[in-house]
């Protein structure tokens, strides 16, 4: 009961107009002054400790880091290289532009780690370009918002700093672990376009000639060796990931600034002002959410939630299909970061002592949030391709649900094949 009061005064602070890092504060703040002389007797003390502690980490660096490296990489002109390889590359598959976006996205991915990010950057070229050859705007917009959800699959993302960071796993192991289901979800998307584009006949792109693809290529050679630069240095032992996230932006200005001169130095200090107010949400967020992990802790609700899981069912593949059921109803009406603070402190203890790999739990909770971030009423992505294509949101929400489709497909397909997630950091980092 105290815990559920604890959950109930954050929602009703929430419900009251309070961003999610602040009622979390503000609900264990209640919760502790009616235990001051109960079972939880703490002084306020801990309040100011656990918020310093919860964001006084060195591999919660890479955050900002990797969030400024994107945000500099799709601002600076790389964008526009890039899409034009995608579209010598796959541009002349039926679904032409719609191809081309969701390659797009893959490679993005590699750079920013932010579905959001990759929305706003991609969505804001590629929106336009397939309006202007006869795709329907919903359908362009529903595109872009299912693509960018590959963002923070494919290395290196923001949700595994967190989940690694949180839970005190390897982040270089979930890197790894995202690579292989991250190139799936971009392989059922492409299906996914394909089959509707040939039953409504959407326009392809010319064919371009092979030399026509290395030169275009050649040209977007500069962006894409950021991903290697990021996961090579993290891969071989010579940087952590927030010391990866410091290479990636200061090549990111490399190219920008000096290499292609599309940003000026003011146009990286609005950038870094911008980047600032984001980072300081995520990070009092952060805040609160360690301490009302806390207060979780302290009231013994991880050993509740193994009492309650196995009081379902003893199978893994029960619990599993229960753990996403409940994730994807979360991501409905939560955005990303508040699930994973909340839920990732609770939920990986328990669910790794009844045999789960953390690593794959990590892959399949991020794969999870990212359908969210297509579903009404709190999908991001598609609140930012509505306002990119003018179209309603329910309309984009309409068109994303076959891709919504393909994703919860690559979704059951990782959760019950743990080999796709695993194969890859076991080989490379090993077992």
């Amino acid at each position: 009961m105290s815990l559920f009061l604890l959950f109930a005064m954050m929602l009703a602070f929430m419900a009251l107009g309070m961003g999610i890092g602040i009622a979390m504060i503000a609900s264990s703040l209640v919760y502790l002054l009616i235990n001051l002389s109960g079972s939880m007797s703490l002084p306020l003390a801990v309040i100011p400790q656990k918020l310093m502690y919860g964001v006084d980490s060195f591999p919660l660096l890479a955050v900002p880091l990797f969030m400024l490296a994107g945000e500099l990489m799709s601002a600076g002109g790389i964008m526009t290289r890039i899409i034009r390889f995608a579209s010598a590359l796959v541009g002349w598959i039926t679904g032409g532009l719609a191809h081309v976006n969701i390659v797009v996205n893959m490679i993005m991915a590699g750079m920013s780690g932010s579905a959001v990010a990759d929305a706003a950057a991609t969505g804001s070229i590629l929106i336009p370009a397939m309006v202007k050859a006869r795709f329907p705007p919903s359908f362009a917009a529903a595109v872009t918002a299912a693509a960018a959800t590959i963002g923070p699959v494919i290395p290196p993302s923001i949700p595994f700093v967190l989940i690694g960071t949180i839970a005190q796993i390897s982040i270089g192991r979930l890197f790894l672990g995202g690579a292989i289901p991250g190139i799936i979800m971009g392989l059922f998307l492409m299906a996914a376009v394909y089959w509707v584009a040939k039953r409504k006949k959407y326009a392809v792109e010319t064919r371009v000639p092979f030399r026509e693809i290395m030169v275009r290529f050649w040209h977007s050679v500069p962006a894409l060796v950021m991903p290697v630069i990021i996961m090579g240095g993290i891969l071989s032992g010579i940087a952590t990931p927030t010391e990866a996230a410091v290479l990636g932006v200061a090549y990111a200005l490399l190219l920008s600034v000096v290499l292609y001169r599309e940003l000026s130095l003011s146009d990286v200090y609005r950038i870094c002002v911008r980047m600032g107010s984001s980072t300081a949400a995520i990070m009092l967020t952060i805040a609160g959410a360690t301490l009302f992990g806390f207060i979780a802790t302290a009231e013994q609700m991880g050993p509740k939630m193994i009492q309650l899981f196995l009081s379902i069912s003893e199978n893994f593949y029960i619990l599993l299909a229960i753990l996403n059921v409940a994730l994807l109803i979360l991501g409905c009406v939560m955005e990303p970061v508040p699930i994973i603070l909340l839920t990732v402190s609770i939920f990986f203890p328990a669910l790794t002592k009844i045999g789960m790999d953390p690593i794959h739990l990590g892959v399949v909770m991020t794969l999870n949030l990212m359908i969210g971030m297509i579903t009404p009423p709190v999908g991001l992505n598609l609140f930012i391709t509505s306002a990119i294509s003018g179209v309603p949101i329910m309309k984009v929400a309409r068109d994303s649900s076959i891709f919504m489709i393909a994703l919860i497909a690559v979704l059951l397909l990782i959760s019950y094949v743990p080999e796709l997630v695993l194969w890859l950091p076991n080989t490379v980092m090993g077992k």
